[in-house]
Order: C-alpha cells, then sequence, then structure tokens
C-alpha cells in the first residue's frame, strides 16, 4: 500500500499540515462535492480563507453548475468531502 503524502498549509513559508479545508458545495447535476479553494492549518485558517474567497467571489460558474458558500471544513487525510465536517463554530469565531 502506498501512503500517500500529508497535505500542506497553504500559507507561503509555512508548511505545516493543514488541519482545515477551504471548500464550497459544487454540483454539475451529476457530481456534488466541495470545490477546494485551500488547505490551512489551525495558525494560517483565517488568512488563507481570505484568499480563497476572493478566489471563490471571482468564479463564474458554468450553465448546469451550482456553487455553495465557501466555508471551513475539518480536513482528514484520506476521509472523503460528504464525510468531512463543516467547521461552523471556527468560521464564526474568525470571520466576525
Amino acid at each position: 500500500m502506498i501512503e500517500m503524502p500529508a497535505v500542506r498549509c497553504d500559507e507561503p513559508g509555512c508548511g505545516d499540515v493543514a488541519t482545515h479545508k477551504i471548500a464550497s458545495p459544487w454540483s454539475n447535476s451529476q457530481f456534488h462535492e466541495l470545490k477546494t479553494y485551500g488547505f490551512a492549518c489551525r495558525d494560517h485558517v483565517a488568512d488563507v480563507y481570505h484568499r480563497a474567497e476572493v478566489r471563490w467571489l471571482e468564479y463564474e460558474p458554468v450553465p448546469g453548475e451550482s456553487v455553495g458558500k465557501i466555508g471551513i471544513y475539518c480536513y482528514e487525510k484520506g476521509v472523503g468531502d460528504r464525510k468531512l465536517a463543516h467547521d461552523t463554530a471556527l468560521e464564526g469565531a474568525l470571520l466576525i
């Protein structure tokens, strides 16, 4: 079995293991998943979120595609998108 490398924080110069995924619900009517905008360690989740939010706001869905509100999810290596917990408490604390 091949061990996948750990996902790292997207904050420039950090390199710590990611604990959070910044993403939005995405669908094209056949598939439903989280559209990833970034990964962050606990210390940089707010910074990564704010940079990701700019890209989310600029994204233009194509016909038949829907993109939901961007959010912060607890990232766990090897766990599928549908099973990641939406960290609304952290969102509320960081994004006031």
